[in-house]
This record gives C-alpha cells, sequence and structure tokens, in this order.
C-alpha cells in the first residue's frame, strides 16, 4: 500500500501537508495577528525557548524572548519592518524561559490574504547559537593575532628606539615610554647596582608611579638571588620578595645583564591583580602574556645596555687623554666651538685658562719620563677636583692643559686658575724613592667676547697671556690686561 493510499488518498490537502510541517520542522515557528500579538506557536519554538502557547498567546513575541543583552538596534529594525508591513530578516539574541540566551536567524514574513488585507504575520526562528559561537571563537582568535602582531611591531620599535640610544640618560626615557605602552596595566621601576655593588639604585619608574624604595638590597630579591626571572602570581608554590610592600600582588621581577654580569633589575607589579581584584581565569591569561612581552623586553634592555656602555667606552676612548683621564684636543675643539655658539646666541661668557707646567722638560731629563708623566697625571688629577660644574679640564698635548669654564666672566676664571695654581704649587712629589723640584705652572686668560669672539683668537690671546706669565717669572696667572699695557707700552 502506498503512502498516499495510507494518508487518506486524493482527500490529502494542503492545510494537512502545513500541519505536518509545522508540527516536525526545527525551526521554531510563531503566527501573529497583525497588531504582532501572537496567535499560534509549533512545537518546535516551545522547545527552543521553553514557552508554550498559552504563555505568549496573547502578548509580542519580542516582549519576552527579548533581554539585556539583545541589541537594541536589531528590536527597533523589527519592529520598524512589521510597522511598514515588510520582511525582515536578521540574527538575534534571545532568551529562553529559564533566562538562557540563544541566537536565531530570524525572518518576519507578513501575511496578505486573497484581497490583498494584511492578516498575519509568520515569524520563523533557527537556532544559529553553535554557528554564533563559532563566529565569536573566531572573532576572538582574530583579535588575539591582531594583539599579538600589534605587541610584535611595537616589540620591533622598541627593540629599535632602545639600540639607537646614544645615553644612559636616553636609554631610560625609551625604558620608560616604551614598557608604559607595552603593558599599560602594569607599574614598573629600573634598578642599576651602586658603584660597590651593595644596593640597587632606583633610576627609573614608569605607570602610576608608585612608591617604589630608592634603594633595595640584592637578597630582598628572588630573581637576583636564583639568577633568573621570577613572576610572583603565576605559580602554586611561590613566596614574596622582601623588597614588594604589597605581598598580594602579582609582580615581575627580571634581572639585567649586560656582558655576562647581572648589573641591575626590573621590576613590574600589577596593582589591583590580586586574587578578589579579577577573576581568576582572565588574572592568569593576563599575567601568562605580560611574563612573555617582559622577558623580550627585560632581555632587550639588557643588550641594549650592554650597546650603550660599549658604545660609551668606545666614544670615552676617542676623546679621552690615555695619561692623565682628561678630555683631548679633539673633545676640546668640538665642545668649545659648541659653548661659543651658545655664549653668542644667548648673550653669556665664557672664558678659557691655557696652562703650562714650569720648567716641564727638567723632570724629563733629570728624573726620567716616568717622573714626567708622574708630574702631568698629579696636575690633572688637581684640576679634576676643582668642583665646578662649569669647568672642563683637557689636555691638549704634553704639558699643555686648559680649562675650558662656561658661563665664566674673566674675574671667577682668574679665581679658578689661582686657586688652581696654588694646589699644585702645594704638591709634593718623589720619583725612585728621590723627592721631586717643587712643580708650579703658569695660567693665561682669555675670555669673550673681550679677548674675541672666535676659538681661534680666544686661544691666541690666552696663549700670548701664558707666554707673559712664563716672561715675568712664572709660577702667575695673566689675563689679557697684561697684554694691552705691555703693547701700550
Amino acid at each position: 500500500m502506498c503512502a498516499k493510499d495510507c494518508l487518506g488518498g486524493d482527500d490529502l490537502d494542503e492545510g494537512f501537508y502545513a500541519a505536518l510541517v509545522a508540527r516536525h520542522s526545527s525551526d521554531g515557528v510563531v503566527i501573529s495577528g497583525p497588531d504582532r500579538t501572537a496567535l499560534w506557536v509549533n512545537t518546535a519554538f516551545s522547545a527552543q525557548t521553553g514557552y508554550a502557547l498559552a504563555d505568549i498567546q496573547g502578548k509580542e513575541p519580542g516582549s519576552l524572548l527579548q533581554g539585556p543583552d539583545t541589541d537594541p538596534d536589531a528590536a527597533r529594525a523589527i519592529a520598524l519592518a512589521c510597522s511598514q508591513r515588510r520582511e525582515v530578516r536578521l540574527d538575534i539574541l534571545n532568551y529562553m524561559r529559564d533566562g538562557t540566551p540563544f541566537w536565531v536567524d530570524l525572518k518576519v514574513t507578513p501575511v496578505y490574504d486573497a484581497a490583498g488585507l494584511h492578516t498575519h504575520f509568520i515569524s520563523t526562528m533557527r537556532d544559529i547559537s553553535e554557528r554564533k559561537a563559532l563566529e565569536d571563537q573566531n572573532e576572538e582568535m582574530r583579535h588575539s593575532e591582531a594583539m599579538r602582531q600589534s605587541e610584535r611591531q611595537l616589540l620591533a620599535l622598541t627593540s629599535e628606539w632602545l639600540y639607537s640610544a646614544k645615553s644612559f640618560e636616553e636609554l631610560l626615557m625609551v625604558v620608560r615610554r616604551a614598557m608604559h605602552t607595552l603593558i599599560p596595566e602594569a607599574d614598573g621601576a629600573l634598578y642599576i647596582y651602586g658603584p660597590q655593588r651593595a644596593t640597587l639604585d632606583l633610576v627609573a619608574s614608569w605607570g602610576t608611579i608608585p612608591e617604589f624604595p630608592e634603594h633595595i638590597l640584592p637578597d630582598d630579591c628572588w630573581a637576583l638571588r636564583r639568577g633568573r626571572a621570577y613572576a610572583f602570581g603565576l605559580k602554586p608554590i611561590q613566596f614574596p620578595c622582601d623588597h614588594v610592600h604589597k605581598k598580594d600582588t602579582p609582580y615581575f621581577c627580571l634581572p639585567i645583564i649586560a656582558h655576562g654580569e647581572t648589573i641591575g633589575l626590573m621590576h613590574i607589579i600589577f596593582d589591583g591583580f590580586e586574587e578578589d581584584g579579577m577573576m581568576r581565569h582572565m588574572r592568569a591569561e593576563v599575567l601568562s602574556n605580560r611574563w612573555d612581552i617582559s622577558l623580550i623586553c627585560a632581555e632587550q634592555i639588557s643588550l641594549a645596555v650592554a650597546n650603550v656602555r660599549l658604545r660609551h667606552e668606545l666614544q670615552e676612548r676617542s676623546v679621552r687623554d690615555p695619561l692623565t683621564g682628561l678630555w683631548n684636543r679633539r673633545w676640546f675643539g668640538e665642545q668649545a666651538t659648541r659653548e661659543l655658539t651658545i655664549a653668542e646666541r644667548e648673550g653669556t661668557d665664557m672664558s678659557l685658562i691655557a696652562i703650562d707646567v714650569d720648567h716641564f722638560k727638567q723632570f724629563n731629563d733629570q728624573f726620567g719620563h716616568d717622573a714626567g708623566d708622574l708630574v702631568l697625571r698629579e696636575v690633572a688629577g688637581l684640576m679634576q677636583t676643582l668642583g665646578n660644574e662649569q669647568v672642563f679640564p683637557c689636555r691638549l698635548g704634553g704639558e699643555e692643559f686648559t680649562l675650558l669654564c662656561t658661563q665664566t666672566p674673566v674675574a671667577p676664571a682668574v679665581e679658578i686658575a689661582e686657586t688652581l695654581r696654588k694646589r699644585v704649587a702645594g704638591l709634593q712629589l718623589s720619583a725612585g724613592g728621590a723627592p721631586l723640584p717643587t712643580v708650579t705652572i703658569s695660567c693665561g686668560v682669555a675670555s669673550f667676547a673681550q679677548d674675541g669672539r672666535t676659538l681661534d683668537l680666544l686661544m691666541k690671546v690666552s696663549d700670548r697671556a701664558l707666554y707673559k706669565a712664563k716672561q715675568s717669572g712664572r709660577n702667575r696667572t695673566m689675563t689679557s690686561a697684561a697684554l694691552v699695557d705691555d703693547d701700550g707700552a
């Protein structure tokens, strides 16, 4: 017997088939009147939503199905289409009777009778929660990849700036800006070992700048004691460092290493990431990501510090006199030219003090070159102890020295020269167990702009004043005024 005979043969009509579809369709169906109030729902709708016909009959479906996270623009689009009696189809977040959210592909179609009168709305809902979950997962993956790409670009940019720093001060500036940008939710500090390596001294901090201690002891930090980076807040067994005040706050301690030597520590603290301040899974995910970034940053900072140190050493060798440690002729020429430009532009003072060791040749001839070198080093040492940040001691060659005195007019420059001259005269030196003769110096002073506006002219005037001091008996200081008297005579 065929299916048609079983179901009634030719008496089957469209209504029977429609009812069969409505009963067994997996899509929820709601039939509403022209006023949008529900008249009938199928079995799939009740299974989807938990609402029976008695729950929704006479009510607008959206009033029950839409919830707090339903897109209001989508709800308005449905209302507008229905008011204009046109079909609308969109994805919308609905809520089951028990409050569970689920996504549906909703299609609302107006129905007209043979006379063209609007009689009903038919709404069909297909559950697309799995599809939406997959889309959200893909979107999250795209977002995560975009964040990783952005982080990689920032790290590359940070590396470029770090390696371009020509001084330690510039390096610290880059570290502050880069770390605040790469890990914006954290505060941080950079410590460097002091000269005696007894403490680590705070040299930079960033973020909201909490009260980081100015100095910490090496034994107070687990990272320094263990010789490797330490993350507090990521492991089941952990102990806080003694230099950290908030014992429950997650933080990282990362040693900074240059040329194989630990020279400092980077400390990064996540205030507000305590156990009760953020959901555990979010906290762990964020900290894990920031840990990876911090390790890379610590390595780059270490390499940059080593690079700056090497560059500084090479620069120092190129501009320092190897015997005395004073600035050499090359540095003097560049710096004096720069200071003259500033003095000309801002109308400030500048002086040069030309210095020569009296009877220097006798030290070499009578006591040997070692004795001569000793005299030069001792005079240079006294020049470095003048204690004036505006005075730059230089050795131009042989026994010839110069003091570059910025923002210093002639009278204070003469006082500086006289102070140095008296200190040199008080030296008591010996070589090979034998005392050396008293060391004295002669000085000539020239000042901008009364003695000249160019470096060449100032050097000539200071040299002439120096020569005048030697002619006058040595162990004295002369200025350009003595030259004027001579010229006038």
